[in-house]
């Protein structure tokens, strides 16, 4: 992943591929339900609704404090690396009128109506966007970085 960049076509074809040639992809630390969704744990242990999990990038593609896009079941999500080991993942849709937004450092911008948001957590920075970004959950799977959608 680049910074600001969408992510190269051949992660988006690899994740893609992976979740649907094998079902859905599961984690080591993932549980898979007797419909075949995986779970994701939470911080809490509680598991995060069933949804199939998306390859949407290598780990290593992103500095730690910097935010990227990639797709997920069709949507665009972006990314924001916190720390080393750990990312958090926003659906790209504005919350002010539906426009996507996009990586801008360490902060997602709308080029819509110019609300900016937070990488670290989603909230409004600058309006007219009221709400945060909506959270995925976002996992990391060796190398790659992983959201259920």
């Amino acid at each position: 992943m680049n910074s600001g960049k969408p992510l190269p076509r051949r992660f988006l074809l690899l994740g893609t591929a992976a979740t649907t040639a094998g079902g859905a992809l599961a984690l080591s630390s993932c549980s898979v339900s007797p419909a075949g969704s995986t779970t994701v744990p939470t911080a809490s242990g509680a598991s995060a609704p069933p949804g199939r999990l998306f390859r949407i990038g290598k780990l290593s593609e992103i500095n730690v404090g910097d935010t990227a896009t990639g797709k997920a079941n069709g949507r665009t999500v972006v990314v924001f690396r916190a720390e080393d080991r750990k990312v958090v993942a926003y659906d790209a849709t504005c919350t002010h009128a539906g426009c996507t937004v996009a990586p801008a450092g360490t902060t997602f911008e709308c080029p819509c109506h110019g609300s900016t948001f937070t990488g670290s957590d989603g909230s409004v920075i600058t309006g007219p966007a009221r709400r945060p970004l909506t959270s995925l959950t976002a996992a990391i799977d060796g190398d790659w970085i992983t959201v259920v959608a």
